[in-house]
């Protein structure tokens, strides 16, 4: 009796919540005054100065620095018509300094990037902070550095660039067959930053700056290497980090009894 009690009670309190929820009013949503439009106006105003302001910079500013970047960097090593008391440096420091320069520029560049940070956020929540926002961001900056400073090698010395890229495919290919489904996805997807509105005009005007100081054909080809190298360091740093983490993971021991 007393379960049928206390049964007959919940029913009764459904049957008045749902009388309640029935009989009540729906509330009216508040109408958009004209306070509202002059907000959204406003913001929409300045989303495009913003850009306009973005675009300029980029335009007189990033995109004249690689430039200048471009020209002189091979006068550390090599005599340029652009530059007339160059070489700056013995060959070999020359080069060094260089190729270090090129690696520096384009991890600075890519740590510019603004989609990167929103990505390694991305990805530390879904890894659920297995992979930080950290790793992921220094990862594919030092890869771009990297990329930049092997595809710098193809227009100061003429180095053909089909072996660079299928070198670079293959080795990317390799890691891919030994890593996570999730990581690469995330690695691969991680190569889209060297499109970023940032990224691109750098790496593409550094490499026609090349071109001019050394009279190549073309400055093509920096960037074809810069697409890749995030790949190979983002499969890299999840292996070191997946092999750290089995090294330090506690061993479990049996004991065996005899008797």
């Amino acid at each position: 009796p007393g379960d049928r009690e206390e049964m007959g009670a919940k029913m009764l309190v459904r049957e008045q919540t749902a009388d309640s929820m029935v009989g009540a009013p729906e509330q009216e949503k508040p109408l958009p005054t004209s306070w509202n439009y002059v907000a959204l106006a406003a913001g929409v105003a300045e989303a495009l100065l913003g850009m306009i302001l973005f675009s300029i910079g980029l335009t007189y500013g990033f995109t004249s620095i690689g430039d200048q970047v471009g020209v002189l960097l091979p006068a550390a090593f090599i005599d340029t018509f652009e530059e007339p008391p160059s070489p700056y440096y013995p060959y070999r420091q020359g080069v060094l300094i260089a190729l270090g320069t090129m690696f520096a520029l384009g991890f600075m560049a890519t740590r510019a990037e603004p989609a990167l940070n929103v990505v390694g956020q991305t990805v530390e929540k879904l890894s659920k902070g297995s992979f930080t926002c950290n790793m992921l961001v220094y990862s594919v900056c030092i890869g771009v550095g990297t990329g930049m400073m092997v595809g710098a090698t193809k227009i100061l010395f003429g180095a053909p660039l089909i072996w660079f890229i299928l070198l670079k495919y293959a080795v990317a290919l390799c890691l891919s067959s030994f890593a996570n489904e999730d990581f690469i996805n995330i690695a691969w997807d991680s190569a889209g930053v060297t499109t970023g509105p940032v990224t691109v005009p750098f790496v593409l005007a550094t490499g026609v700056g090349c071109s001019k100081a050394v009279r190549a054909s073309e400055g093509f080809g920096i960037l074809a290497c810069a697409s890749v190298w995030p790949i190979i360091t983002v499969l890299v740093v999840d292996g070191l980090r997946r092999l750290y983490k089995s090294s330090t993971a506690p061993r479990q021991t049996t004991v065996k009894f005899v008797g």
